[in-house]
């Protein structure tokens, strides 16, 4: 997992990075986020997953229950659940979900690669909407 809250671990991430379209979207969210004039982590964590992430160390990492709707309590898996994202979108074979979750705007943004190796039940999470 690749956990980038300042500027500086998102050079590093970028500097790392061999996936083409992951380097993409991360250099156009760090290009947009930039025009605020204020440190990373005073607007979002974001999340990378990398193969063997699972939803519960991803969770633990964002702090959040990711699989919960943060109103009803739903878990996923629940007939009744849906997430609380505020969108889902898919870039390639990236699915990237955004999670706002204080009136400031700050949230947390959820990379996960749509492979077979990835944790089913992100997958599961972020396709319902990606």
């Amino acid at each position: 997992m690749i956990s980038i809250r300042s500027w500086a671990a998102m050079a590093a991430a970028l500097d790392t990075l061999l996936d083409p379209d992951l380097r993409r979207l991360l250099t156009e969210r760090r290009d947009q986020l930039l025009d605020y004039g204020c440190e990373l982590g005073d607007l979002a964590h974001i999340i990378v997953t990398q193969r063997g992430d699972t939803i519960a160390a991803v969770e633990a990492e964002a702090g959040v229950a990711l699989a919960s709707n943060l109103v009803t309590g739903d878990r996923l898996g629940s007939p009744d659940f849906e997430h609380s994202f505020e969108y889902v979108e898919r870039h390639g074979c990236w699915l990237e979900a955004v999670m706002i979750l204080s009136d400031d705007g700050f949230g947390i943004v959820l990379l996960v690669q749509d492979r077979v190796d990835t944790d089913p039940d992100l997958l599961a999470l972020l396709r319902r909407q990606g």
